[in-house]
């Protein structure tokens, strides 16, 4: 992966964790923060290669050359590992990895014609057209890696049947490994009033999280007096709005343990996002037995549906959002404890990491040529 930030569950780190027995190697060009503690099966190798921005610099592709410049498919660093994981990178170049004669498995969290959609249908004119070049080379690089690569892995059946329309790839090609969340790390808060109403967690910089959609939830919200931490990466123009909305307490990029425990600190969960392939932040919230109310966006209905269908609001509507929100914060504290009770026990009968780790070892088992790996043996995966 051309960026690591062991701060973020996206880059499967506490999946890896869960899976004690098997060794992993990320490669990178870059680890943030450089002291953070790494689960004891992993390691990282790091490139020293600056690739520049991601939509500007096509970091990815640069990525890819960096890699195959320094370890050529001929060179024996590939032949230590069982498994080729690529994880969500987007370098063409990473498909004469199939030369090594090491299985290769492909990981997309999402398809980018999502994120072109969104960004095209949040945005008008020049800002369209920008959107538009930006992707142009990301959603022919991502295609041709998907029909190219024997092995597809993403997160969600959602997902998967997008990927196999936009990309004319059979869905069975595709295999469905779903996020999982640490009952151990996001736990049931004590049952007294939370220190925040709402919270809502992620980078907000892309059209595709909703900022607009969340400003007009926030307004809606601090005129009744609620308390909101925003947490997460906002543009310096995000951020001078925020700041003007009384209620609101800003906390920027904040570490792992930092966001479980303002999570448990706020009674509800919100996303705005216009698509999601999964939605990791919610079942982290539900798994604190916080209640996470979500656009019907992407993998969001898949998800919340079986736990809560009330969980799901309409698309793009902020009154919705707004309604529900204050509909549970209505509720008495023992209700609202009961409830999110009853959200902790299922989102973990239903998206635990053990669970998660299984399927990934599932996968590995069958794309590799050898048993791999038992129990108690040692296999090796490098993840890109």
């Amino acid at each position: 992966m051309p960026f690591l930030d062991v701060f973020k569950g996206g880059n499967h780190l506490p999946l890896f964790r869960a899976l004690p027995d098997v060794g992993f190697t990320i490669l990178t060009s870059s680890v943030r923060p450089h002291n953070a503690p790494l689960p004891p099966n992993v390691r990282v190798v790091e490139l020293k290669a600056r690739l520049g921005s991601y939509y500007y610099g096509f970091a990815d592709w640069r990525f890819a050359h960096a890699v195959l410049k320094t370890y050529p498919v001929s060179h024996s660093f590939w032949k230590q590992f069982d498994i080729l994981h690529l994880n969500q990178t987007l370098g063409p170049q990473f498909t004469c990895l199939t030369q090594t004669g090491v299985p290769v498995l492909y990981a997309v969290h999402h398809p980018v014609t999502a994120d072109r959609e969104v960004a095209c249908a949040e945005t008008s004119g020049f800002q369209t057209l920008a959107w538009r070049m930006k992707y142009f080379f990301l959603v022919r690089w991502q295609r041709y890696l998907c029909r190219t690569l024997p092995h597809v892995m993403t997160v969600s059946r959602t997902v998967q049947e997008r990927l196999s329309s936009d990309y004319d790839i059979p869905s069975e090609k595709i295999s469905i490994v779903s996020n999982g969340v640490d009952g151990e790390r996001f736990t049931s808060a004590a049952d007294r009033e939370p220190e925040f109403d709402i919270i809502a967690v992620g980078s907000f910089l892309h059209p595709r999280k909703g900022f607009r959609y969340l400003l007009d939830t926030y307004a809606a919200l601090t005129k009744e007096g609620v308390r909101i931490a925003d947490v997460g990466k906002r543009s310096p123009a995000q951020r001078s709005v925020l700041e003007n909305i009384s209620g609101v307490t800003i906390f920027g990029t904040v570490s792992d343990t930092e966001i479980v425990s303002l999570i448990q600190r706020s009674a509800v969960l919100i996303s705005t996002s216009l698509y999601e392939g999964f939605g990791l932040s919610l079942i982290e919230a539900l798994a604190c037995g916080r209640p996470a109310f979500a656009f019907d966006a992407g993998a969001v209905r898949e998800v919340l549906t079986p736990i809560d269908p009330s969980l799901v609001v309409p698309l793009r509507d902020s009154d919705a959002l707004v309604q529900r929100v204050q509909e549970f914060l209505a509720l008495p504290l023992p209700a609202r404890m009961e409830e999110g009770r009853r959200y902790r026990t299922q989102v973990l009968e239903r998206y635990s990491l053990v669970a998660s780790a299984r399927a990934l070892r599932a996968v590995y088992e069958r794309i590799s040529s050898t048993p791999y790996p038992s129990s108690t043996g040692g296999g090796e995966c490098v993840c890109l």
